[in-house]
């Protein structure tokens, strides 16, 4: 990718400036098949934000379709962090 076009693209976000930073950074951590596994709370601690603002700014950008979330859970059933899929 341009560098330079992840910026453009992410003018064209509907979303709040959280939400396309947080689009930005996932953008930037995402495997080459447009993957990451991170909890909210480490999201939270490498943008300086709030785990609350992270999760409502998340939940924001999948209602809007930028991403697609998926549950992760531990064998014994407790939660584990989400995947996070960007969509094209």
């Amino acid at each position: 990718m341009n560098r330079f076009r992840k910026y453009r693209l992410s003018r064209e976000l509907d979303t709040t400036a959280t939400g396309k930073l947080l689009y930005l950074f996932l953008l930037d951590a995402v495997d080459a098949n447009g993957k990451i596994t991170i909890s909210h709370r480490r999201i939270g601690e490498t943008l300086g934000l709030s785990r609350n603002t992270v999760s409502r700014n998340l939940r924001r950008l999948h209602k809007r379709g930028y991403i697609d979330v998926i549950p992760q859970f531990h064998e014994d059933g407790g939660r584990a962090a989400n995947k996070y899929f960007l969509m094209d």
